[in-house]
């Protein structure tokens, strides 16, 4: 079913709202406004709306004004804990990682001569080493893991 012209003209009309007309409108709906007397007086008509509810003034309730503050205000503290927290996490990856640059190749001496005064043959220790170096972040993964699953359950735990 074909739109009539006059309601195409007026539904770009309104949505235009607080554009109103202007000279960005496609060249049809000017055009058609000023052959239609109809449309030009809804056109009219909307941008004499348009000014109306723009020049009426607006009071806030007390009340909605300081609610709307104290959102403002904790959103914006709920921002900077979070950026902050991020700064954390951050600076403790940094501090893990050159710690685990500096210790590893100590540890692994360490290892290396452990294996040899226990006589120990170099794959056997040097897997005592893999699985000494890899419990912490396995350690740490099934935690937050286990922390994951109890905050996804609205804090009830579901074991």
């Amino acid at each position: 079913m074909k739109r009539d012209v006059h309601e195409q003209v007026r539904e770009w009309i309104a949505s235009a709202g607080a554009a109103g007309l202007t000279d960005s409108q496609p060249s049809w709906v000017q055009a058609h406004v000023q052959d239609c007397e109809s449309c030009r007086n809804y056109a009219e008509a909307a941008g004499q709306l348009i000014r109306c509810l723009r020049s009426a003034p607006l009071a806030a309730d007390l009340s909605l004004v300081r609610t709307t503050q104290m959102r403002v205000r904790l959103h914006a503290q709920q921002l900077r804990q979070k950026q902050e927290r991020l700064w954390l996490i951050c600076a403790s990856c940094a501090l893990v990682g050159l710690m685990a640059a500096t210790t590893t190749p100590l540890l692994w001496r360490g290892f290396q001569w452990m294996g040899e005064w226990a006589r120990v043959s170099s794959p056997v220790w040097q897997v005592g080493f893999a699985l000494f170096w890899i419990a912490p972040a396995l350690a740490a993964s099934v935690l937050l893991l286990a922390r994951g699953t109890y905050l996804t359950n609205n804090g009830r735990w579901q074991g």
